[in-house]
Order: C-alpha cells, then sequence, then structure tokens
C-alpha cells in the first residue's frame, strides 16, 4: 500500500491526519482497564443475575472488586453465507464499542457502567459448575467485566420522568459522537439508576449488537443509521408521556414486548 508523503498533504488533509492519529493514540492511553489478563481461577461467582441462548451475566468478585461479568459463547470463522462488511462475534462488538466509549469519557460521565476489562477464549472448564452452559461448545467463551452498579431498573411509566428521558436521549447522542450505533435501543437496555445521589441518572447497556464506526471515515450509510437511531429514541418521550398520562402501556407497548 502507498502512503502520501506528509509534506505533499494539503493543510485539510493534514488537519485530518492529525486529528486521527490524535484519537488513535488517545484510545490506546485511555483504554487501558482494570481487570485485563484476569485467570479463570481468580473469579469467585456470587450471583447469576439473567441468562439467554449466547450470554450468561453474573455477580462476580475479582482480585478484591465486586462486578458484573458477562459471558459470550464463542464464535468460529466466519460462514461463506454472513456478511462480510461487518463483525459478527458478540463479544468483539461488544468489548470494542466499551473500549470506544470509554476512551471518550462515557465511562466516567456515567452514561454506561465502566469497562473493567475483558477475558478472551476461556476455558469454562475451570469456572464449573458456573459456566456449564458453554462446556459443550465448540469454540470457547470470552467474557468481559463492568462496573457493578446496584439498584438498577427498567425505564417504566412508574419510573418515567422528562428528565430521565432527556438524559437517556443526550446519552445517547454523547454514543453516537463517539461512533458507536448501539443498535438495540429498547427500554430493557434503557435503566434507571435508583438511590443515586443523581436522582436522574441513567444508563445505557447491552452493546454486544453495537456498531464502532470509524468516526473519520463514516459512510452516509452509517451516519444515516446513527441519525434514525436517535430519532426513534427521541420518539420514545412523547410516546412515554402519552402512557404516563393514561396510565398504562399503549403507544409504547410493542416497543416493551419486542
Amino acid at each position: 500500500m502507498m502512503y502520501p508523503k506528509i509534506c505533499n498533504l494539503k493543510p485539510v488533509q493534514l488537519l485530518s491526519l492529525i486529528s486521527l492519529v490524535s484519537t488513535l493514540v488517545q484510545e490506546m492511553e485511555e483504554t487501558a482497564t482494570e481487570l485485563d489478563g484476569v485467570s479463570p481461577a481468580e473469579i469467585v461467582f456470587r450471583e447469576k443475575l439473567f441468562a439467554s441462548d449466547y450470554s450468561e451475566i453474573f455477580l462476580v468478585t475479582v482480585r478484591g472488586q465486586q462486578c458484573v461479568m458477562k459471558v459470550h459463547a464463542g464464535r468460529g470463522p466466519r460462514r461463506y453465507y454472513e456478511p462480510t462488511d461487518r463483525e459478527l462475534d458478540i463479544h468483539v462488538l461488544e468489548s470494542t464499542a466499551y473500549r470506544r466509549l470509554k476512551a471518550w469519557g462515557l465511562c466516567d460521565k456515567g452514561i454506561i457502567p465502566r469497562f473493567l476489562g475483558t477475558m478472551d477464549k476461556f476455558d469454562p472448564r475451570a469456572c464449573q459448575p458456573h459456566l456449564n452452559m458453554f462446556l459443550e461448545d465448540e469454540y470457547p467463551p470470552s467474557a468481559l467485566f463492568l462496573e457493578y452498579i446496584p439498584n438498577l431498573e427498567m425505564l417504566h411509566l412508574h419510573n418515567y420522568t422528562e428528565a430521565r428521558m432527556d438524559n437517556f436521549i443526550e446519552g445517547l447522542r454523547e454514543i453516537h459522537k463517539a461512533g458507536v450505533l448501539h443498535h438495540d435501543v429498547k427500554p430493557r437496555n434503557m435503566l434507571i439508576v435508583k438511590d443515586d445521589p443523581n436522582p436522574d441518572r441513567v444508563v445505557w447497556i447491552d452493546f454486544d449488537r453495537a456498531q464502532t464506526y470509524d468516526i473519520h471515515l463514516m459512510t452516509e450509510r452509517q451516519k444515516t443509521f446513527i441519525a434514525e437511531e436517535q430519532e426513534i429514541v427521541e420518539s420514545y418521550k412523547v410516546l412515554m408521556e402519552e402512557d404516563v398520562r393514561v396510565g398504562k402501556l399503549d403507544q409504547m407497548y410493542l416497543v416493551y414486548c419486542t
């Protein structure tokens, strides 16, 4: 591959290159995590919080720190009929999104849980009986570690406020500025933090469908996806306020069911 000499670049191109390099350096420096290099023997399982066909979530203690461990089923090589223009491994999707968002300061702002690190392609036999779901899988699972935030509650009619909804909208806008498309903006991933010193604090979770774009090379199609996702969440505000007014899920019913 041939690269242009810096001296031959136009001023606009040079500024773009400087911005790109700055972003890459920032991500490399700021994505240093607290729990990388964890071995299965260091994990103390406390409680299973959630399970699906593709992942399980546990409350664990690692190196004396209580946190959430999300375990993703392993994935093999891409099959011939699968798309080649995007990542399909849910662990790669989620860990990549969290690293980008952490680098952009969203963990520090409390918009998402603090990302602590990953444990990639490990042997689940060392975590039995807790990870027996993955024992017979062809490919080994991977895990990521997240801040444990107690007293989380899904957005619903009884806890809806305009301020909280505005924070969800603004939080998603910050996620998009970092070049991340959430790709699953449903109420189950929009959580209220009960008993927080800030009564309006909300967090976005679950980035295992997220697409992380190069913010300097975003296509028009990718920009459209982001704009449409923002519009969807902004529409929730109107629909939720109507449902709160009548006291039952109606306008938002299908959103909660899917």
